[in-house]
């Protein structure tokens, strides 16, 4: 072959000839001379090749040494070898791009002595994301060797081989889009979807009988489709066994062949995710953006912003990837869709409306298949689209069948072929169409060997499937030997919620049956082959979904029938039994140690623990609620320790998700339940606490379970709530982390309060990132979604009245009385304003136009150019309703805009609710309560009159809810015109969740309600006890509520928020609706007084906290609780920093009042404190930014913006002033003593410092000051100075601002730069890679630094450890603990207690620092075969945090190397 050819290479390689495929292409790819050879080869196929050696090394050089030649490289076959780990190393670096194939072989091969499966099955698969595996039904030496072309080993090959060439074909015309690895990981993680489709379509396509199927071809409408010249949908109906899925197999290759750009979804009853709407979006997503280049970014920058898009439910996803993404971009070349078995989807009927909306872009045609025939009332949505129905021809199917029979004629039991012939026209004419029946009688045929056997088949065998499957049952009684476990092999695989692998099949059963299987696969295959199967991919199926539905539907008496609720009460005890095992029990030392940091692995689990653990829960929702037996092995389970072993698996397998799936499973089972048997004792009250444990596990601590699933055990319960079943579970240890202090009992709906003092919230809009509030003084506060902290403060001008945000635009928009302002969300600038006559109503981003609405109180409509602030038009609608009713409309109280539906509804006082179509510039319809729509000019008067309205989304953009002034909440359905659904709510404040599916309502007595939206039935309800809420809203991601009132924000995540598409409701025993949850919130603060400061005594068990109402109090850090009441300022000041000299035990307190206490602590025998001597009480003129104290207790410097005063505060003398410094607008500042040098102080200001002296306050550095030179300083402020490492070292923090929670830089410098000679200082260059992973420090444990990391890691190091790369993390801080605007409280003692401030309460970690797990700086590391998988998951989780540092655990051999022993 010509050098500079680019022909694509395939290799194929059996045995060791994968090893030398594997070692030639890392060669070719390593020397430049043979690279771009190596970049031709497309695909390899390994056959039965010993990736790891083999456990019969030297059984396999004797086979090889039967023939002649010397073969030395034998010897590195052994299992991990030398060479095959180097090979293992150095392919994965270079294999990415490549299709791989591992076939391993399942049947043992003789070799004199004896027989053995030379290459077991973990030796011959790679495990790749790129590899597809499958098994091949021969030994090592015929994976290769085929008798004919009708051997199943050959077809299987075939196929992957024909399949990769395929691949191949529609690059010839259209480059595919080339995915960077980062993009392709972010791809998977997003959308979830695997590269299975090729492997689904595979084994369709190999069912196909050659030749069959191409009567479609030649159908004038079906290539009027494949020409696409007009939009429509191609829509094929038949009855089931028909072979419509063969046929979506000959159109996929049909299309590939005329080089379409193709897309397609095989929907599979057999296969849960497979029938949901959600996971065919993505997966038709997913294959697009491999196709267009325009496409994969728009499908990358929606994963982007939602990295768990692949959770959420399927409206949100259309929304997201569709509706605001593939559909906007223009393609240039048709897109063609191919969807099998629409019948199986769970929501079929709500897909068929999408369908259409995407053919109506025109550039996409769709081919469906499915059971049913069009109905055409389900065009209402798009009527333009033309749907064309086709059904299977009956002389296509029997003309296809004849193909079928007549490639298996070989198979007939007949000597003569006139008996053949004969047979195959009497199997035709009973045949009534139905592939499956031909291929059932065939495989009967095959167990006869006389004629008077073949006329016995044919005569007896009924024509109807369910009679034949009948008589397959009565059949299966008749064997002597197999028949228990036939029917515990149907019963799994009828039952099962996803099909089982051999492994998990054989595994499950022999828990099942108490007893030991030989060959699952024998097992099968004798007893009940004719209706149970193995596929290509060794999972287990049914025959078809019709014998499926035929054993659960109790049309037969047989003994091999399946009762769905004792079919899936067998599945839940048996997945329990193996639940309750020792497999699954914790070990007994889990914890962690400075020696020993990394845990080590559990033993290896069965086949059958994945299965057991992501379903269990799922066959509960059929159970019977009353069944005794699955209620007491659940209660067993969930009150063992074992259950902490199966969240840390479901952790280390990233379903959290399934974690909470699980626990609404519990919660649906108890209130079934509950109808029939007391809601009462100790197991009801297990399983409802974890319930209720499982989602706020999820919720509270999804990301710490993701990065290191073990802390489960020790880590996590602590944080808990006391009545929690987590927290009860603990087992106490000696050296196990304690919480103290903290009053909560039972988790709490409320994730955070925000409260800004001195503002007044007015308005409230959320987005997917941000959340945004709107004060009445006009600054808008912008906060981050997910840990609620402020990010940046912009200013609007004028009180604001609404907030709303452009997702698709990246813009923010905020209203008043005279301006509009629209934001650039990336850089919080101000895009354009414009000045409006009244005030506005409403806003809607008409993003498709490119246009901004706004709705105003005198009636008009005010359309902008969205990205030039251009007005485009002003139009008063009420021209519409004619000037006898015009005087009747003259000032709206508020409007709403819907976008989807291109309407407005306006309500005026007194009056019923006006819809305003916008496109139509016409009054869509006036609505009463009562009724609904109703002629214009039959208008009344004197009604019921409307406070707010709000127009559904997603998939209820017709639905407009209305708040009537009488308590009333009413819902209309815009395209009927008629009224829905009403409830009473006293609602005058509405939202609407992003996905259309949630109401939220608030009442002005504080009370919160959610609704369902198309029903409005009641889900939630918080009684807040604050009074007067301003607005709600919904995070982007639909779980949390946000609302206002006063000057407070509160977000709340309540459980019943967390719905999911694919939860469980085509179950006969889920007629139970879930019960409505409420909760009672006690008035913030009005009962509780907020701690404002807090310092932790060196030496004592004591923490000194100023309160807001002007109180210093001292807490015990053996419990958490305030021991006394030390001193207090002026009533109703914040006490806002407090200070201690703990030596000399001489506290300093600052309030808001910038009065001054210092006092004189003593004690005497144990007894309180008390104050023995004010040693200084003195109230500034102006706010007090800093204060600080020399060591020995007798200088006081007070610092403002404009003077820094040095006071003497000696007890003989009294206070007075030393020396004061005036300064004017000398920017961000602080103060802080020199480690070394204790005479000196150190002053920075505006990246300058100066050295002045502790007695005179005199200026010691030269004029110029000392020079801070760092490339991080850019635009950073000084915040804090602080000595660490016992004085060594001085650490400096700068933030971008002075405001709370200011991302900040932790610079560590040298005291020996900072002298009053030096010109300039730089960090300490060893200690720079700490500082990219500080985000706060906290103070000094034993000399060590204590930080918090960005991630929530509090952390410590040392100047050793900190030299060589790595630092130690110890314990998380729950994600609400860091959910605040305002700035942290924390401090340690030397005793190595955390003492964290929570609003009113201070938490005290005990322990925590007691255990060490080194973490390097910044260095990333591929996990290795033999890295435990929780290290893994823990590693991809930390690169997912926000911080652009990440925490690399060691591996263990690593921590068992000397350079590791870092002295903690």
């Amino acid at each position: 072959m010509p050098r500079a050819s680019k022909t694509p290479l395939i290799l194929v390689g059996h045995s060791m000839g994968g090893l030398v495929a594997k070692r030639a292409f890392t060669l070719a790819k390593q020397n430049e001379e043979y690279r771009l050879l190596a970049n031709r080869v497309h695909s390899i196929v390994f056959l039965a090749t010993p990736h790891r050696g083999s456990n019969l090394a030297q059984l396999f050089s004797k086979i090889l040494n039967l023939s002649p030649g010397a073969r030395p490289f034998v010897a590195d076959l052994h299992r991990s070898s030398s060479v095959t780990e180097a090979i293992n190393d150095e392919f994965p670096h270079y294999c990415q791009d490549l299709r791989l194939y591992s076939f391993y072989e399942t049947m043992p091969m003789f070799y004199g002595l004896g027989r053995n499966i030379i290459v077991e099955k973990d030796l011959a698969v790679l495990g790749y994301h790129n590899e597809r595996s499958a098994y091949l039904n021969s030994n090592h030496s015929n994976v290769c060797k085929y008798d004919s072309r009708n051997d199943p080993n050959y077809q299987v090959v075939r196929n992957a081989l024909a399949s990769i060439i395929e691949g191949l074909k529609p690059n010839a015309a259209s480059e595919k889009v080339e995915v960077s690895n980062d993009d392709q990981h972010l791809l998977s993680t997003a959308l979830g979807v695997t590269d299975s489709l090729e492997n689904h379509f595979m084994d369709v396509d190999a069912l196909r009988t050659g030749g069959s199927c191409q009567w479609l071809t030649k159908r004038a409408n079906y290539l009027e489709w494949c020409d696409g010249a007009k939009p429509h949908i191609y829509w094929i109906y038949a009855k089931p066994a028909t072979g419509k899925t063969v046929l979506s197999g000959m159109i996929i290759n049909h299309l590939r062949e005329l080089q379409m750009d193709l897309a397609f979804y095989f929907f599979d009853y057999r296969d849960k995710r497979k029938t949901t709407i959600g996971d065919f979006l993505l997966s038709m997503a997913w294959q697009m953006a491999g196709l267009h280049e325009e496409i994969l970014r728009t499908v990358l920058e929606v994963c982007r912003g939602d990295e768990q898009l692949h959770k959420s439910d399927y409206r949100s996803i259309w929304r997201k990837l569709f509706l605001e993404g593939v559909l906007r971009v223009k393609l240039n070349k048709l897109q063609y869709w191919v969807i099998d078995a629409l019948d199986e989807c769970k929501n079929g009927l709500e897909l068929v409306p999408l369908l259409l909306k995407v053919t109506a872009t025109g550039s996409i045609r769709i081919l469906l298949t499915s059971r049913n025939r069009f109905e055409h009332q389900q065009q209402a949505t798009s009527p333009v689209v033309k749907v064309v129905c086709q059904d299977i021809p009956v002389e296509a199917t029997k003309h296809d069948i004849a193909l079928y029979l007549e490639q298996n004629l070989d198979q007939l039991p007949a000597a003569q072929e006139e008996d053949r012939r004969m047979i195959v026209d009497e199997i035709l004419r009973r045949s009534a169409d139905c592939f499956l029946w031909v291929s059932l009688i065939i495989e009967e045929l095959r167990q006869v060997h006389t004629s008077a056997e073949t006329r016995q088949v044919l005569e007896n065998i009924p024509s109807d499937m369910n009679e034949l499957y009948q008589r397959i049952l009565d059949k299966m009684s008749m064997a002597p030997y197999g028949k228990k476990l036939a029917q515990a092999i149907i019963t799994w695989t009828v039952c099962s919620v996803r099909p089982l692998t051999t492994d998990e099949l054989h595994h499950a059963l022999e828990l099942d049956l108490q007893d030991r299987i030989d060959s699952i696969e024998k097992s099968i295959a004798s007893s009940c082959g004719q209706l149970v199967y193995v596929d290509t991919h060794s999972k287990v199926q049914m025959i078809h979904k019709t014998a499926r539905d035929f054993l659960l539907q109790g049309k037969s008496s047989s003994e091999f029938s399946v009762d769905g609720k004792e079919g899936h009460k067998r599945l839940a005890l048996t997945c329990l039994r193996y639940l309750n095992s020792n497999e699954m029990k914790s070990p007994r030392q889990r914890g962690r140690s400075a020696r020993s940091p990394i845990p080590r692995p559990k033993p290896k689990q069965g086949s059958v623990v994945n299965y057991s653990s992501h379903s269990f829960f799922d066959h509960m929702f059929h159970v019977h609620s009353t069944d005794d037996d699955v209620f007491f092995a659940l209660a067993k389970f969930l009150g063992s320790s074992n259950v902490l072993s199966w969240i840390e698996h479901m952790a280390q397998q990233s379903s959290l998700q399934r974690l909470m799936l699980a626990g609404k499973a519990f919660r649906n089972f108890l209130q079934r339940r509950s109808h029939h048997l007391s809601p009462f004792g100790r197991e009801v009250a297990l399983l409802d606490s974890w319930a209720t444990d499982l989602v706020r596990l999820v919720t509270k601590f999804g990301k710490y379970l993701l990065e290191y699933p073990s802390s489960i055990f020790h880590h996590i319960p602590p944080f808990c709530p006391s009545e929690t079943a987590l927290r009860r579970q603990l087992t106490p240890t000696a050296r196990g982390i304690v919480v103290l202090g903290l009053s909560e009992r039972a988790w709490d709906d409320c994730m955070s309060t925000i409260v800004n003092q001195n503002e007044r919230c007015s308005a409230l809009a959320c987005s997917r990132k941000n959340f945004a509030v709107g004060m009445s003084s006009g600054r808008i506060f912008i906060y981050d979604g997910e840990m609620c902290q402020e990010q940046e403060v912009i200013q609007h001008q004028e009180q604001v009245r609404i907030l709303q945000f452009g997702e698709r635009c990246g813009l923010l928009a905020s209203a008043g009385f005279e301006i509009i302002r629209l934001w650039n969300v990336n850089s919080w600038t101000e895009v354009w304003s414009a000045d409006i006559a009244k005030q506005c109503l409403s806003v809607a981003f008409y993003e498709e136009c490119q246009l901004f609405f706004a709705a105003l109180r005198n009636n008009n409509l005010m359309i902008w150019d969205l990205e030039t602030g251009a007005e485009r038009d002003s139009i008063d609608w009420t021209l519409a309703l004619g000037e006898s009713n015009s005087h009747a409309y003259r000032r709206p109280i508020c409007a709403a805009f819907s976008e989807e539906a291109g309407l407005l509804a306006v309500v005026y006082r007194g009056q019923d609710i006006v819809v305003w179509d916008i496109e139509r510039d016409a009054i869509h319809g006036t609505y009463c309560k009562e009724t609904g729509a109703y002629p214009q000019q039959a208008r009344r008067s004197n009604q019921t009159g409307a406070s707010s309205v709000l127009f559904g989304v997603e998939a209820n953009p017709n639905l407009l809810a209305v708040s009537y002034a009488d308590g009333d909440l009413v819902l209309f359905d815009l395209s009927l015109g008629t009224r829905q659904a009403s409830t009473l709510a006293n609602s005058h404040s509405l939202a609407c969740s992003h996905d259309g599916r949630t109401l939220a309502c608030a009442d002005s007595s504080g009370t919160i309600q959610l609704f369902e939206f198309d029903t409005l039935r009641l889900l939630y309800r918080i009684h807040s006890g604050e009074h007067g809420c301003q607005g709600l809203a919904f995070s982007g991601d639909n779980n949390r509520l946000l609302d206002i009132s006063g000057s407070q924000c509160r977000v709340w995540d309540p459980t019943v928020l967390l719905r999911q598409d694919d939860e469980e409701d085509n179950s006969d025993t889920m007629s139970i609706s879930t019960g409505l949850q409420e909760v009672s919130v006690e008035s913030s603060d009005d009962d509780v007084v907020l701690v404002t400061s807090i310092a932790c005594h060196p030496n004592e068990d004591i923490v000194f906290c100023g309160k807001e109402d002007g109180s210093v109090c001292l807490y015990d850090t053996k419990s958490g609780q305030q021991s006394q009441k030390l001193y207090s300022h002026a009533m109703g000041v914040s006490v806002l920093s407090i200070s201690l000299n703990g030596e000399s035990n001489i506290i300093t307190s600052l309030d808001s009042s910038s009065r001054l206490l210092t006092q004189k602590l003593t004690r005497e025998q144990q007894q309180d404190w008390i104050i023995s001597e004010t040693l200084f009480d003195h109230r500034t003129e102006t706010a007090v930014d800093q204060v600080l104290m020399n060591s020995e207790s007798t200088r006081l410097l007070v610092c403002t913006a404009e003077r820094d005063t040095l006071w003497s505060i000696s007890s003989t003398e009294g206070p007075r002033i030393i020396a004061e410094l005036s300064w004017k607008d000398r920017g961000a500042y602080r103060w802080g003593s020199h480690p070394i040098q204790h005479d000196h102080l150190i002053l920075i200001s505006n990246n300058i410092a100066h050295l002045y002296d502790w007695k005179t306050l005199s200026r010691v550095t030269g004029p110029q000051g000392i020079l801070l030179e760092s490339d991080m300083l850019s635009d950073l402020a000084v915040r804090s100075i602080v000595p660490c490492f016992a004085n060594k070292v001085i650490a400096i923090a700068f933030g971008k601002s002075l405001r709370h929670n200011a991302e900040t830089q932790l610079l560590l410098w040298d005291p020996s730069d900072f002298t009053p000679g030096s010109k300039s200082a730089t960090p300490v260059p060893q200690y720079r890679p700490l500082s990219e992973h500080v985000k706060d420090a906290v103070g000094e444990y034993r000399s060590q630094l204590v930080f918090l990391h960005s991630s929530g890691w509090v952390c410590t190091a040392t100047p050793q450890s900190s030299v060589k790369g790595t630092f130690a993390r110890h314990f998380f801080l729950p994600t609400d603990w860091l959910s605040t605007n305002v700035d942290l409280l924390f401090g340690v003692n030397e005793r190595g207690d955390f003492v964290f401030v929570r609003r009113h309460e201070v938490a005290v970690v005990k322990n925590g620092l007691e255990t060490a797990e080194p973490v390097l700086c910044g260095r990333s590391s591929r996990r290795r075969e033999s890295e435990p998988h929780w290290a893994s998951k823990m590693s991809e989780g930390s690169r997912r945090t926000s911080s652009s540092a990440t925490l690399v655990v060691p591996d263990e051999q690593d921590v068992d190397n000397p350079s590791w022993k870092c002295e903690w």
